[in-house]
């Protein structure tokens, strides 16, 4: 991958992303009470923030090196 200032929360997103749905799926497992409705919308808020601002930095990697700014 070519390295842009964008480049290095890429591979620390993607892993909070994972943990956030391994998360998600062991609440999933344990539906025991009201409460844990309101932990999973939580986390389902948290994954939805998380994925965005993968999403965003990923395109502002593109972006970056479609216009050449790329870190040496």
């Amino acid at each position: 991958m070519t390295e842009t200032r964008h480049s290095h929360a890429l591979p620390e997103l993607r892993f909070s992303l994972s943990l956030l749905y391994v998360g998600r799926v062991l609440l999933g497992m344990n539906r025991t009470t009201v409460l844990d409705d309101e932990r999973l919308a939580d986390v389902d808020e948290r994954i939805e923030a998380v994925t965005d601002e993968l999403v965003a930095t990923e395109l502002l990697h593109e972006a970056a090196q479609l216009a050449g700014d790329v870190i040496s």
